[in-house]
């Protein structure tokens, strides 16, 4: 299971190897185990006030968990984590607060962490959101669902600053913000220039790259 045979189509191949892949990723990790929530937690998306939909991230572990196998060599290319909890329709400074504040500590531990193995220089980090919010807020002191959203590269191969133009507040479709940038753009440069990936192919014949890598 999992190896290659003489002949064989490289689809198969290709197959054989991501098992066997999958298979040395989880003898190298051995059993992750969970940190257990805590009730008292102030960071929790669930205790959050205004958070809901999808409960505690635990990001700190996640990244945790990503950050060994980084170090042991596992074959991952890819690692996706997520933190729950931004569905603001009400309270949302609040809950803002809270999560924006797990997401700096969670992260800035990660990229520390990392830094300081010998694969440090190899990891680049992508957050994005699933969807935005509007800008007016509703009867609730929340906000509803937007279309554009924020998106953060990070990482020591990065270009820093500010990409794209900053979105106006008064310029508004419908009440969304106008996106000024196609986050397959973002996406692009990061297939081609971290995974070495080909970006039509995945992303339907999209090739244009912003250059937010070095």
């Amino acid at each position: 299971l999992g190896g290659e045979q003489p002949g064989e189509h490289e689809h198969q191949a290709r197959a054989a190897r991501a098992m066997r892949d999958v298979v040395r990723t989880t003898e190298l990790l051995g059993e992750a185990v969970e940190a257990p929530d805590d009730p008292d937690d102030p960071d929790d998306p669930d205790t959050a006030d205004g958070g809901s939909a999808g409960g505690r991230g635990a990001l700190g572990a996640q990244l945790d968990v990503v950050r060994r196998c980084v170090e042991l060599g596992a074959p991952a290319r890819v690692y996706s984590v997520s933190l729950g909890g931004f569905d603001t329709h009400a309270n949302e400074r609040n809950a803002q607060a809270r999560l924006l504040g797990e997401l700096d500590r969670a992260l800035g531990t990660f990229l520390r962490d990392v830094a300081a193995g010998p694969r440090g220089g190899d990891v680049t980090v992508l957050v994005y959101s699933e969807f935005g919010r509007r800008v007016a807020a509703n009867t609730s002191d929340g906000t509803d669902h937007g279309t554009a959203g924020p998106l953060f590269v990070a990482g020591p191969r990065v270009r820093g600053g500010f990409h794209g133009e900053q979105p106006g507040l008064t310029d508004l479709d419908d009440g969304d913000l106008r996106p000024t940038t196609d986050f397959r753009d973002v996406y692009a440069a990061l297939l081609a220039g971290v995974l070495d990936a080909e970006p039509g192919r995945v992303l339907d014949g999209h090739e244009t790259r912003l250059p937010v890598l070095t």
